[in-house]
């Protein structure tokens, strides 16, 4: 299963380098960093991806990572979203 995680290259740039980075090194995802993800204003706000098209937010940059791990482990066990 590949697993997209796409980024917003404004969305706390510097404080979310690590994450990807560590995310990148994973066979399991591709990272992607696109432009516009139609969450307008959300990048000035607060750091979030989209992890096969769920948006995934936290309050602080070094927590996004746990949580888009998270989200993964759910999509790979078969958790839908609604």
């Amino acid at each position: 299963m590949n697993i997209k995680v796409k980024f917003c290259p404004c969305n706390f740039e510097d404080e979310l380098e690590t994450t990807k980075e560590k995310l990148r090194v994973r066979e399991d995802l591709e990272v992607i960093e696109e432009r516009c993800l139609l969450y307008c204003g959300q990048c000035l706000m607060e750091p979030f991806a989209i992890v096969n098209g769920k948006n995934v937010v936290t309050d602080h940059p070094d927590k996004l990572y746990e949580k888009i791990d998270q989200c993964v482990t759910e999509l790979k066990l078969g958790v839908v979203y609604q």
